[in-house]
């Protein structure tokens, strides 16, 4: 409402005021009211403007909150976040953004003070680190944005830097994996049942590329010796403090995946030798393997040998003889189980690189 009101102070005896009244997100009355606007023009653009701003923001939840406080609802409410992926990311919440980004009004952070945080974490972490903070940030803001907490995110695109890190190595070659192998096949008598298990879990990752936490989920009945067809459909992985069975990382990570004629020999040799569990690879209690004692084992194993080593690079090498064969990338990132077709084709990309690089130009013409 715009309303005239007496002022001895105004040349033509009166001003305009401007009177709104509306009810906020908890349906409470509210009121707005500005005078002293001299042409009846201004007090309609002022009036405008603020009706404006209250519809934007009508729907928003009134209460201060802290980036902290949208953090805890967010790691615990989050639909669309992993169980798994929140424990990661509660470590690197309390480690790097409780203390500072966490005590902020999550309404009053705007693009530059994200940034200016971000800029000062690259100066002592890697790039990764970086990314995995702001996977973080991203996360929290997008969910206030969902459930009312903020009217918009305060950046389109963030800067990412970090400290540079040397390259490490993403697979071996054949020669070290059979040296890693013939390392398992003379253990001491109470160590043949683990042995034999590494051996098998070794062989899957080599033939499938599987993640470690799908091969350590694999049951009997996931692997069909007469199809040659493997069924990945679950994993087993921590979750906080606990260990256990769970869905898989994306709908794209359940596949069903061919076996080798030597994965179907190597399978059907162990199945006979041990038929007590429903596990493919499974430990002493004949209950899966947690994926930390394949790690130790795996390392210790790679210490004596010499060679650097660890279960991802099967996977790598895996992608990488598809590579060499000539498959394609979309049936590539299928068996690899890829969310995302950038992922393979970012791996396709960096071993073209490779080829260019190593590429011998003497004879190209003769």
């Amino acid at each position: 409402m715009i309303r005239k009101r007496e002022s001895k102070k105004a040349k033509n005896g009166y001003v305009y005021e401007v009177i709104i009244k509306y009810k906020d997100f908890s349906g409470n009355q509210k009121r707005i009211s500005k005078s002293g606007f001299v042409r009846k023009i201004d007090a309609e653009r002022y009036a405008d403007e603020t009706l404006s701003k209250i519809k934007e923001n009508m729907h928003l939840k009134t209460e201060k909150h802290t980036f902290d406080d949208i953090f805890q609802l967010y790691i615990i409410n989050d639909p669309f976040t992993k169980e798994s992926t929140k424990y990661v990311r509660n470590s690197v919440y309390n480690k790097h953004l409780k203390d500072t980004m966490g005590k902020c009004d999550i309404s009053k952070i705007d693009y530059e003070y994200i940034q200016n945080t971000l800029n000062e974490f690259a100066k002592n972490n890697t790039k990764q680190t970086i990314e995995n903070i702001y996977k973080i940030i991203n996360g929290v803001f997008t969910f206030a944005y969902n459930n009312n907490y903020i009217s918009r995110k305060p950046y389109v695109k963030l800067k990412l830097n970090g400290i540079k890190t040397q390259s490490k190595k993403k697979t071996i070659t054949l020669e070290e994996f059979n040296m890693l192998i013939d390392r398992y096949k003379h253990p001491r008598k109470d160590k043949i049942l683990e042995n034999d298990n590494y051996i098998v879990a070794l062989y899957i990752g080599l033939y499938t590329g599987i993640r470690i936490s799908e091969c350590l989920g694999l049951k009997r009945e996931d692997v069909d010796l007469q199809k040659n067809i493997i069924s990945i459909n679950k994993q087993i992985q921590r979750v906080g403090t606990e260990i256990k069975e769970t869905t898989l990382k994306s709908d794209a990570s359940y596949r069903s995946l061919p076996v080798s004629n030597e994965l179907h020999d190597i399978l059907e040799k162990h199945f006979k030798k041990y038929p007590e569990s429903e596990y493919v690879v499974f430990d002493k209690d004949m209950n899966y393997m947690k994926s930390e004692k394949l790690r130790k084992s795996l390392a210790r194993s790679c210490e004596k040998l010499g060679i650097t080593f660890n279960y991802h690079m099967l996977r790598h090498m895996f992608i990488t003889q598809l590579y060499n064969k000539g498959v394609d990338i979309k049936v590539a990132q299928s068996l690899a189980g890829h969310s995302s077709y950038q992922t393979t084709a970012d791996i396709y990309t960096e071993l073209d690189q490779e080829k260019t690089v190593n590429f011998n130009t003497s004879n190209l013409y003769n």
